[in-house]
């Protein structure tokens, strides 16, 4: 039951955490200043025209809040360990005033005053489980003559100073008391009591709000969303209260447990022996002077509990456990206790033993110690028995002076005085606290920029924050950033204020001068990072000044000192951020020793040589010979006989093909484009062939697009894709794949989605948002990398062979690097196409693009995207 009490307490305590709204007083309106005329108070013009502003001006007034107002803001405070004194007011230069003041005379118990001679804002309080006032001291000028917002919010050990919806200062401080446990305390607005510390000048809010965040009534702008110092602290506490609960049950069910097993193990007898007598369950005895009792079996013993004795010397008599007390004695209308010794006369102790007075004379000779001293040298003291001897040290004989106080010497005798810091009778001697008090013998002596603790028999002026010990009295302001102990960035300017300093990022960086980080204009694109102002370190695989850039592995140009990127006889396919390898025309991968082998089209039936022709497999193709004199190395081609050196062309003109020597073989058809590139070289054979029609080549017509399905105003060009309803969709107009021409490059290109200050030519890719991007002619299109290698929509079908790629540079060394998709830091991983887009995307031309007889189908063209897909 304890534990499920404790779980409902933390579920109300968090409960109270998220849900509680600050309770607020207005302590103006409560003083009723509206209805009554005061002296030393006027209406004035305000900070808010709405609401009623009120001079407060000479040396007398009283503005106390009395009665059930008083009761209410000390049941505020009470209830929460976070509240704020808020206030707008407008303060008479030089001028040192309170604003509100719970206080007992001059003594404060909670105070907010503005002091225009020192600059500062003061918050005196009395710690919780303290009796003397602190002030926690926040340098900042009120009393400028203009109005101001001040709010003071005290949240458990936190105080936060905001003027003018600014936070200024936060410190820790020992949380104040809460209790309003001093008696006869006041609340005075305006002045700390009636005469003292009156502030000067007008008031037009002044309140006291409990609760969390209690500066949102004063500045609603302001950030709530983390939890304030008191919340933490309350949430703290009870999840320790939890714990403790938690570990309190634990220990109990162990205890259980171990009772259990013992009960398991005997007869259930319940009853003690002891001394041979039987003690039913439950039943208690006294044994000599204990008091035993039989629980569950076991016996307990514990001394009997006797009455508190009201006499100085108590007896215990022979066979009792408790002392008692013996009469009194009378004499001479003197009471004495039992065993109270006392001399009536020189030479005479009486002694007081049960009710009857005792007295015997004292003789001298045998009673008195003997002298140190000559018998002339001895005196007589009236009243004592004994003689005396001039300069004896009586404190050395034994005393009874406190442990804070010095034993001195008399003539007959010694006297107990309190030492220094201390007050009292010299037998019992309690600690000054010299704090209360400025000056004088029991005052402290603390001046600028100090704070004086008390200090067991003296006091210490303890330096304030930000400055550093001068003297035993006073303090000097510290220079943090010329000694190098502050806190800010490496990255960041230190600037030295009065008791602190300041942190503030440098040009080129962002935060809050403690934790500085370099700003990239834009960002960092792929998983780069700025490394300096404007400076991106990049991940592999990307470059540019932002990123932006995809770096091609597969360019040995570029990179000519870097190790080949593929193994032999495969081609290195360039991808964004990227690569992966094909195996060449005439080639397949090997998956058990993960290299590229020939493949053998003359058995497999791959090859395109004539019936009476001799087909001789060679690296990475094949070749046809003659053994006969009727043999003839014509092609052939989908069931028909083509001449050796004719050419034809396929698929709608966009494939020209050729025979040669019975080796038959197809490629992209050429575009007017291609004899703009200078980058190509075309035989004179080639440049004679017919060009390919429009719809096979790139074009930059606007007639050539098609419209998105519901935003008909947004339209994609030949070949774009983009999503709809979970879908890719792609524009086919008349064609289904071209290249791009370098013609176009020049006066067509793109800009980046973001970062416009970037461009990128047609045919360019670039990552974006997750995505591939490539410039088409001007245009941008993005699209989702495809889904890894294995999964069941993607794998090639069996016999597809490996289909052709694009690139260049197979190596004579490298690995194996195969298709994948990208991964990309806070990437989802890409849906997986459907198996009709595996069927589109899986075909090939078989080895080296040859045809295997009349049982082989055309070719199919390869796709747009045909260098990103798996071969």
């Amino acid at each position: 039951m304890a534990g499920a009490r404790a779980l409902v307490a933390a579920c109300c305590c968090w409960w109270w955490l998220t849900n509680a709204a600050a309770t607020e007083l207005d302590l103006l309106a409560a003083l009723s200043l509206h209805n009554t005329s005061r002296a030393g108070v006027s209406v004035a013009p305000g900070m808010q025209p709405q609401r009623t502003a009120y001079s407060l001006q000479g040396e007398t007034r009283s503005l106390q809040v009395e009665g059930a107002a008083f009761e209410r803001a000390a049941e505020l405070l009470r209830r929460s360990p976070e509240f704020t004194l808020l206030a707008a007011l407008r303060q008479e230069p030089a001028n040192s005033g309170t604003v509100l003041s719970f206080s007992h005379g001059y003594n404060r118990y909670l105070e907010l005053q503005s002091s225009g001679r020192r600059d500062e804002v003061r918050l005196h309080y009395v710690a919780a489980g303290g009796a003397a006032a602190r002030v926690e001291t926040f340098p900042f000028r009120l009393a400028d003559g203009a109005w101001h917002r001040v709010a003071l919010a005290v949240s458990g050990a936190q105080a936060t100073l905001y003027v003018d919806c600014h936070p200024l200062y936060r410190r820790l401080v020992p949380p104040p008391d809460r209790n309003f446990s001093q008696p006869q305390l006041a609340l005075w607005v305006g002045q700390r009591n009636s005469k003292h510390s009156l502030f000067k000048g007008t008031l037009q809010e002044v309140k006291l709000v409990s609760g969390p965040h209690g500066y949102l009534v004063q500045c609603p702008g302001l950030d709530s969303e983390c939890p304030t110092c008191g919340q933490f602290a309350l949430l703290q506490a009870t999840v320790q209260e939890l714990t403790s609960h938690i570990h309190d049950l634990s220990l109990k069910l162990v205890g259980t447990e171990a009772r259990l097993a013992r009960l398991e193990q005997c007869d259930c007898q319940k009853s003690c022996y002891s001394n041979g007598t039987v003690h039913a369950d439950g039943a208690s005895w006294q044994k000599d002077c204990n008091r035993c009792s039989c629980v569950h079996g076991e016996i307990t013993c514990r001394p009997v509990e006797c009455d508190r004795a009201e006499c100085k010397n108590p007896v215990l008599h022979p066979g009792e456990c408790c002392p008692t007390c013996l009469r009194q004695c009378l004499l001479r209308g003197t009471l004495y206790e039992h065993g109270e010794r006392f001399a009536p006369k020189e030479c005479a102790e009486c002694v007081c033993h049960d009710g009857n007075m005792q007295c015997t004379r004292v003789d001298p000779d045998t009673a008195c110690p003997p002298l140190p001293c000559d018998q002339p040298d001895q005196f007589t003291v009236p009243g004592e028995c004994c003689k005396f001897c001039p300069g004896v040290d009586y404190c050395s004989m034994g005393h009874s002076c406190d442990e804070n106080a010095t034993c001195m010497n008399l003539n007959t005798k010694y006297t107990c005085k309190c030492n220094q810091g201390f007050q009292g009778d010299g037998i019992t001697c309690e600690d000054v606290d010299e704090c209360q008090a400025a000056g004088g013998l029991y005052g402290h002596h603390c001046h600028s920029n100090t704070r004086c603790v008390n200090v067991v028999g003296s006091y210490v002026c303890q330096c304030l924050p930000g400055y550093t010990r001068r003297d035993k009295f006073n303090c000097v302001e510290v220079d943090e950033c010329a000694s190098a102990v502050h806190g800010c960035h490496t990255h960041a300017q230190c600037s030295n204020t009065p008791g602190s300093y300041s942190c503030r990022c440098r040009d080129g960086y962002s935060g809050d001068g403690y934790t500085c980080t370099p700003i990239c204009t834009g960002g960092c694109l792929n998983g780069g990072v700025c490394a300096s102002p404007e400076r991106c370190a990049c991940a592999r695989g990307f470059g540019g000044a932002r990123c932006e850039r995809d770096v091609d592995e597969c360019d040995a140009l570029a990179h000519p000192a870097a190790r080949a990127p593929c193994v032999p006889r495969a081609l290195c396919v360039n991808t964004p951020g990227s690569y992966y390898c094909v195996c060449r025309d005439g080639y397949r991968r090997d998956p058990h020793r993960d290299h590229c082998e020939d493949v053998d089209e003359c058995t497999e039936g791959f090859h395109t040589c004539h019936p009476s022709a001799r087909c001789i497999n060679v690296d990475g193709g094949f070749r046809c010979q003659c053994d006969t004199p009727s043999c003839e190395l014509s092609c052939s081609w989908q069931g028909q006989i083509l001449s050796d050196g004719e050419r034809w062309m396929e698929s709608g003109g966009c494939r020209a093909c050729s025979c040669n020597a019975g080796v038959a073989s197809c490629v992209r058809a050429l575009c007017a484009c291609d004899r703009d590139n200078t980058s190509l070289t075309l035989s004179s054979t080639e440049s004679s062939l017919t060009l390919a029609p429009a719809p096979c080549c790139p074009h930059c017509e606007a007639r050539f697009h098609c419209r998105h399905q519901e935003m008909h105003h947004v339209t994609f060009r030949s070949g774009e894709r983009w999503l709809y309803q979970c879908q890719i969709c792609e524009c086919l107009v008349r064609c289904t794949s071209y290249t791009i021409c370098p013609h176009c490059e020049a006066r067509f290109h793109c800009r980046h989605q973001e970062m416009h200050h970037v461009t990128f030519r047609s045919g360019e890719r670039w990552l974006y948002q997750c995505q591939i991007c490539e410039c088409l002619l001007g245009e941008v299109d993005c699209w989702e990398p495809e889904c890894e290698e294995g999964t069941a929509c993607c794998t090639a079908p069996a016999g597809a062979g490996a289909g052709a790629g694009a690139g260049a540079g197979a190596g004579v060394e490298g690995e194996w690097r195969a298709p994948h998709r990208l991964e990309l830091a806070g990437c989802a991983p890409p849906h997986c196409p459907t198996c009709q887009s595996a069927a589109r995307r899986g075909g090939g031309a078989g080895a080296g693009g040859a045809v295997a007889g009349p049982r082989a189908a055309p070719a199919p063209q390869a796709p747009r995207r045909a260098a990103l897909e798996p071969p």
